[in-house]
């Protein structure tokens, strides 16, 4: 992002070094765990018990340590702060202390493009939903295992569907899922500078790039993937009685396994068609994926 020479509403107080330096015993951690599963801000001796440490000295000190940065103390007792809300979270994540590793499960939901049921392949970071019969790999993000955990193997695809709409609509806000970070959003084509090697070659014509400013997570999106988070495309379905937020993708009947078709090159034009009922909207967007165009008629039977 530019620069304007505003002041900036946020200051560095630490290193992350110094940060996580403050984590590094398992008291100080257990402390954060116990006051995340605490009804209510604790005294210090309600903490202490809760916490399992006899000396009071020793509580006392690891206790000392994490007020500031991540506990708050109050007049009634301590409560956790936003960045001990953040490490519990990462922790309860899975993201830092656990891999995923289980035998492939079958799930419920039909392949695209062939319409058999696909798989999901677990890997040590991520889950792959794809299809055993025409190979197709519908999806493959790196996810924390704690997304699966005590999910029921049925229920698998259902889950990774849902963490993908998240992240599409945080990209639709324009926010990186991985660090909050800003994030640029770009339509591109084969040979353009952020298109992935991968796209050279292959059957789509067209992807769509994100990627964070600040902490350069990079993912992507087919074209009609990335615009199920734009109000345009919602609206639509909404119209025709299709909620985008608990519907998953592939129960959407118009939804191919291609990346849009381009229309126009100079200045960047991509055009998706969808078919809902008794009506066709085909929605025009541009290199940012906005909408530039609509148009809706009746669909042809």
């Amino acid at each position: 992002m530019a620069d304007d020479g505003a002041e900036k509403p946020t200051v560095e107080t630490s290193t992350p070094e110094a940060a996580f330096g403050l984590l590094s015993h398992e008291i100080r951690f257990g402390i954060l765990r116990a006051l995340h599963d605490a009804d209510g801000v604790q005294s210090f001796s309600a903490l202490r018990d809760a916490v399992g440490v006899d000396d009071p000295g020793q509580f006392n000190y690891h206790l000392g340590e994490l007020v500031g940065r991540f506990v708050r103390s109050t007049e009634s007792g301590y409560r956790l702060a936003a960045a001990g809300q953040r490490v519990v979270g990462a922790v309860l994540s899975g993201g830092v202390t656990m891999e995923l590793d289980a035998e492939p499960v079958a799930t419920d939901a039909p392949c695209p493009a062939c319409g058999a049921a696909m798989t999901a392949r677990f890997r040590s970071e991520g889950i792959a939903i794809e299809c055993p019969a025409c190979e197709l790999q519908y999806t493959d993000p790196d996810v924390p295992p704690g997304l699966v955990d005590a999910v029921a193997t049925d229920e698998v695809a259902d889950v990774v569907e849902r963490w993908g709409q998240r992240n599409r609509a945080s990209a639709g806000y324009g926010l990186c899922h991985n660090c909050d970070g800003p994030i640029t959003t770009e339509v591109v084509l084969p040979g353009d500078a952020r298109a992935p090697d991968w796209l050279d070659g292959d059957d789509l014509e067209t992807t769509v790039v994100y990627e964070c400013d600040r902490c350069g997570e990079s993912w992507h999106a087919i074209v009609p993937l990335a615009a199920l988070s734009h109000p345009a495309v919602m609206g639509f379905h909404h119209d025709h009685g299709i909620d985008l937020r608990t519907t998953p993708t592939w129960n959407l009947p118009w939804l191919a396994v291609d990346g849009g078709t381009v229309t126009d090159r100079d200045p960047l034009r991509v055009t998706v068609t969808m078919t809902l009922d008794d009506e066709t909207a085909t929605f025009t967007f541009d290199r940012d994926l906005s909408v530039v165009s609509e148009q809706r008629d009746p669909s042809e039977t």
